[in-house]
């Protein structure tokens, strides 16, 4: 291998070194810029395909998580009725004549036999009462308006005398209040009293006794037609039945209600009087009304306050057509002079006719048979147990991996209703929609029991949380 020749040493010029072309070197710069450029592109697109998958993987993740599961499902267990146990009792019933029971709040009645429209006698006044009151209330604690005796008040009053009709005395001026009106015509069953307040009312006592009967009518006292508005006309006609259907409206009636219950009442230019039903006011008796004429017999409404367990229901009872005592002819007679020849006087008995003679208490064969039949039908009421606290009426259920889960529904409180042995309570359920993790002890609805105008709603109550899957069991299972 030959040396390199030194040009200056041997005379000759130096060599010169060979460059690579400016235009290759540009280029190998631009290839290096364009495969660092693709490394670039494709670590960005590498994140960003990461990135897209890694939030899809997320949103699925969140939506299988936050996706709602089934609503849980409420249901009911509770039966549509049950039966009252217990053996109704034997009702005493009148041996003649009509009986009829009533208790309103229990939806109960039950009459005697086949009924036909009878005399009622001053049974009248009870719808007369009611009229007035719907046409007049008379607010609790309260006298009503005041009404004015005029001189047709005390013709009739002078005539109800001359008759032997229960009345009360009255004077022309005098004024009397609705409340002491009503007392006198419910407690003392004066017929002029009657009248007065009919005239009072309507104008006129033809236009009350049209509004008695459509009163009558529109309470489904379809068998009672009245002519006068005492009852002392034996064409006023009811039944048993007829009449408690509407002593049970004028119970409801507050004033009304409070002025049978008085053993006594204090009217102007008579002072106290008693009752004329005796058993107002004595063994939870509250109530009501007699009457008596010949052609009616004894007839009584009586009404009692049941009392078990601290609550009260009213029990109406009624007889109508009860035999009464035999009437008692006068102790004297009167004599009047009487001349057959000129100059000869002779003496004449004069009598009472038979069917005007006295009844020496003429309710003493009705008071006894509506004694027993009131104390009878009161005793009959029953306490019914409808709801005991956490009684299971129900269940929740909830439903995912499937599988059922429930969670019992229960009664909060225990509850009962009054009832008459062999009556139907029914019970229904109101339910609230439920949703997942819902707290033990959240109120979903009321057990609601009814029976007559009693209505018991029992909160129902979810006895334990209603389960829901962990967050992980849902991302690991599809909704």
């Amino acid at each position: 291998m030959s040396s390199p020749v030194d040009i200056t040493a041997s005379g000759s010029p130096p060599a010169v070194p060979i460059k690579e072309p400016v235009a290759t070197r540009s280029e190998a710069r631009r290839a290096r810029r364009k495969r660092t450029h693709r490394r670039l592109w494709w670590s960005l697109l590498v994140v960003v395909v990461s990135v897209v998958i890694l939030a899809a993987a997320g949103l699925e993740a969140a939506n299988r998580i936050d996706t709602p599961l089934a609503e849980p499902v409420v249901s009911s267990r509770l039966p549509a009725s049950l039966v009252v146990a217990g053996v109704a009792p034997s009702v005493p019933w009148p041996a003649k004549g009509q009986g009829a029971i009533s208790i309103p709040s229990l939806g109960y009645a039950q009459q005697s036999g086949p009924e036909w429209p009878v005399p009622i006698a001053s049974l009248t006044k009870l719808t007369s009462a009611v009229v007035v009151l719907h046409d007049h209330p008379v607010a609790a604690n309260t006298d009503g308006p005041m009404i004015t005796m005029t001189a047709a008040d005390v013709a009739e009053y002078d005539n109800d005398i001359h008759k032997d009709e229960s009345t009360i005395p009255v004077q022309v001026g005098e004024q009397l209040s609705e409340r002491q009106m009503l007392e006198a015509l419910l407690t003392r069953s004066a017929n002029n009293i009657a009248y007065s307040l009919a005239v009072w009312d309507a104008g006129s006592a033809a236009a009350f006794v049209a509004r008695m009967n459509a009163m009558a009518a529109s309470l489904g006292a379809t068998s009672s037609h009245y002519v006068d508005v005492s009852g002392f006309d034996q064409q006023s006609v009811s039944t048993a039945a007829d009449t408690l259907r509407i002593t049970a409206a004028g119970m409801r009636d507050p004033t009304f209600a409070a002025i049978v219950a008085l053993p006594s009442v204090s009217l102007p230019l008579v002072g106290t009087v008693p009752n004329l039903v005796p058993e107002v006011g004595s063994s939870n008796v509250v109530g009501v009304k007699s009457g008596y004429t010949s052609h009616a017999g004894g007839c009584m409404v009586l009404a009692g306050d049941r009392v078990l367990q601290g609550r009260t229901v009213l029990v109406l009872v009624a007889v109508l057509g009860q035999p009464t005592p035999a009437p008692v002819p006068p102790t004297t007679t009167t004599t009047t002079p009487k001349v057959t020849v000129p100059g000869t006087p002779t003496t004449t008995t004069t009598t009472v006719p038979p069917d005007q003679w006295n009844v020496p208490d003429p309710f003493r064969f009705t008071r006894p048979v509506a004694e027993n039949l009131l104390g009878t039908t009161e005793a009959a009421v029953v306490s019914v147990t409808v709801s005991t606290a956490g009684r299971v009426v129900g269940a929740v259920t909830s439903t995912w991996g499937r599988t059922h889960h429930q969670v019992p529904v229960v009664t909060r409180v225990d509850a009962f209703v009054l009832a008459w042995p062999g009556q139907q309570v029914t019970s229904a359920a109101t339910l609230q929609p439920v949703g997942p993790g819902d707290a033990i002890g959240s109120r979903i609805g009321a057990a609601v029991y009814s029976l007559g105008t009693q209505v018991e709603s029992v909160p129902l109550l979810l006895a334990a949380t209603v389960p829901e899957p962990s967050w992980w069991w849902r991302l690991v299972h599809a909704p």
